[in-house]
C-alpha cells in the first residue's frame, strides 16, 4: 500500500472496511492495583456498632507498681533505713515487703514499718527481715519493688489502696463518595466491558467503591483523631458551608504513638539481635502477650529478610496465620525468638507511593507495627478483639429501589434516571456514606518500631 510516515492512504487501499476493524480486548486490566490498598480491611475484620459518634473503653491499673528513690533521709547500710520516693508515691503502705535494686542488696528483703505521705512524696521507714545481720543499702535513683506483704498475729487491717481505671476514646468519621452520569452517558456504548455491559456506569461505580474503601483503609492506618467533635458549638474544624463540626478518627499509628510502645533502631537501616532484644524487652516491660502480627512495608521486610535468612539456622517459616480462630488466606513469614512468636506481613498499603513512601510518610513507611494476635481479656473473663471497626448504624430508614446498605456502607440513588425518579434532572446520581472509626484495645501491648 502507498503510505507516508505515520499516514495510511486509504483512497488506494482495497477492503478498507475490513482494515478499519480493530482487535479489541473488552476487559479492563488492573494496572493501578488500588484494590490492594484496602487490604487492612482483611485484618480488621471485626465490626461492632456504636450508638454514639465517640466511643470509650477502660483499662485497669497494674496491681503493683515501682517507686523511685528521690532522697535518703537516714540509715543506708543499716538494718533500718528511711528514704523518700516521689514516683507512684501513693502506692507504698505499712506491711509491704520490698526489694531495693541497689547492688549491695542481693537477697535482702525489707518490710515497710511506717509511711508518711507528703505532696507528691512518701517517706518510707523500712526494716530488714533478716535482723541486724542484714544491712539495707539505698541510694537516690534506686528502684523499690513491692513483691508481697506480711503482718503479725492479731494485726489491724492494712491501709486501703484504691485502684483506678484509665479511659481511652476514639471517634467515628463520616466517609462519603459520589458519582453522577447524564442521560446520554448512561446509554452510550463504550469499547470495554464491565460486568457484561458495554457502558461506562459499571466501571465508574466500581472505581468509586474502591476509592471509598481505600480512604477508609488509609484512615484506619494513618488517621489522626481530631480535637473537634460533631457536638462542638464553635468547632475549629468546620464545614465552611453549614458551619458544623467535622471529626476524624485516629488510626493504628495514632493509637500506638499516643498510648503504646514506640522505639527505633539505634542506626536506621540496620537490624540484628540488638534490635530484637530491644523489641522483646519492651514487651516484657509492659507485661505483653507473646504472639504478634507485624505489619510493615516491603522496604522494612527486606531489611529483616537480609538478617534472618543469613543466619545459620534462622527458623523462618512460611505459614497460614490464625487470628481469633480465623485463618488468613495469605502466606506470612513466622519466627520465634526468646519465646515470642512473630508473623511478618508486608502490607501493600504501605507500599502505595501515592500515600506512603520514604518521602511522604517516612516514619510510618519505615516502621514495624506489632499487634497482638489474641483477643484481650476483660477483668470479668470476657474477650474482645484487639482491633475492630466501630460504626454507626444506617441513618436511613428501611430499604427501597433507590437505597441499599450492608449495615455499614449505605448507597442511594437520586435523579430522573434513578429506579424511582426523584426529580426532573436527566441524570443518575449515586451517593455512598459510612460513619466508621478504629478501636484498639489494651494499646500498651502494641509497639511501633522504626527500622529504616
Amino acid at each position: 500500500m502507498a503510505v507516508t510516515q505515520g499516514i495510511m492512504q486509504k483512497s488506494i487501499v482495497s477492503a478498507v472496511e475490513f482494515l478499519d476493524q480493530r482487535e479489541i480486548d473488552p476487559s479492563i486490566y488492573d494496572q493501578s492495583r488500588d484494590r490492594a490498598f484496602t487490604d487492612i480491611m482483611k485484618l480488621v475484620n471485626r465490626r461492632k456498632v456504636t450508638s454514639m459518634p465517640t466511643y470509650h473503653n477502660w483499662v485497669n491499673d497494674n496491681v503493683r507498681v515501682k517507686c523511685t528513690v528521690s532522697s535518703v533521709t537516714s540509715g543506708s547500710g543499716t538494718a533500718q533505713v528511711v528514704f523518700v520516693v516521689n514516683t507512684n508515691s501513693g502506692f507504698p503502705r505499712v506491711g509491704d515487703l520490698i526489694n531495693i535494686n541497689n547492688s549491695n542488696n542481693e537477697g535482702i528483703q525489707a518490710r515497710i514499718q511506717a509511711v508518711t505521705y507528703g505532696s507528691g512524696t512518701a517517706t518510707i521507714t523500712a526494716r530488714s527481715v533478716g535482723g541486724n545481720a542484714e544491712l539495707i543499702y539505698v541510694s537516690v535513683g534506686n528502684t523499690v519493688s513491692f513483691g508481697s506483704n506480711v503482718f503479725s498475729e492479731a494485726s489491724s487491717s492494712p491501709t486501703n489502696r484504691r485502684y483506678s481505671v484509665t479511659k481511652y476514646f476514639n471517634q467515628t468519621q463520616i466517609f462519603r463518595e459520589f458519582d453522577e452520569i447524564t442521560d446520554v452517558q448512561k446509554v452510550s456504548k463504550v469499547e470495554f466491558t464491565v460486568n457484561g455491559k458495554q457502558l461506562i456506569l459499571p466501571y465508574q461505580l466500581i472505581q468509586k467503591v474502591i476509592k471509598l474503601n481505600g480512604d477508609i483503609s488509609y484512615q484506619m492506618i494513618n488517621g489522626v483523631k481530631s480535637d473537634t467533635l460533631y457536638s462542638d458549638t464553635n468547632p475549629f474544624l468546620a464545614d465552611p458551608v453549614n458551619g458544623r463540626g467535622i471529626q476524624t478518627t485516629g488510626g493504628l499509628n495514632w493509637y500506638v504513638t499516643t498510648y503504646g510502645i514506640t522505639d527505633s533502631a539505634a542506626s536506621l537501616g540496620t537490624f540484628d539481635f540488638t534490635e530484637w532484644d530491644e523489641i522483646v524487652d519492651n514487651f516484657i516491660a509492659n507485661k505483653a502477650p507473646h504472639e504478634y502480627m507485624c505489619f510493615m512495608s516491603n522496604k522494612v521486610k527486606g531489611i529483616l529478610d537480609v538478617f534472618h535468612k543469613n543466619l545459620g539456622s534462622s527458623g523462618v517459616t512460611s505459614v497460614r496465620m490464625m487470628i481469633d480462630g480465623k485463618t488468613l488466606d495469605f502466606e506470612v513469614d513466622s519466627i520465634t525468638y526468646r519465646n515470642f512468636k512473630f508473623y511478618f506481613m508486608n502490607m501493600p498499603i504501605f507500599d502505595n507511593p501515592d500515600v506512603f513512601s520514604s518521602t511522604i510518610e517516612a516514619d510510618v513507611y519505615g516502621s514495624i507495627f506489632f499487634v497482638p494476635t489474641d483477643s484481650v481479656e476483660t477483668v470479668d473473663n470476657g474477650r474482645q478483639p484487639r482491633l475492630q471497626i466501630r460504626y454507626m448504624e444506617n441513618p436511613f430508614a428501611g430499604s427501597s429501589a433507590n437505597l441499599s446498605s450492608d449495615g455499614v456502607i449505605t448507597e442511594w440513588k437520586t435523579g430522573a434516571l434513578a429506579p424511582v425518579p426523584t426529580d426532573g434532572t436527566m441524570a443518575l446520581q449515586t451517593n455512598w456514606t459510612t460513619n466508621q472509626g478504629l478501636e484498639a484495645l489494651a494499646v500498651a501491648h502494641f509497639q511501633k518500631y522504626r527500622v529504616v
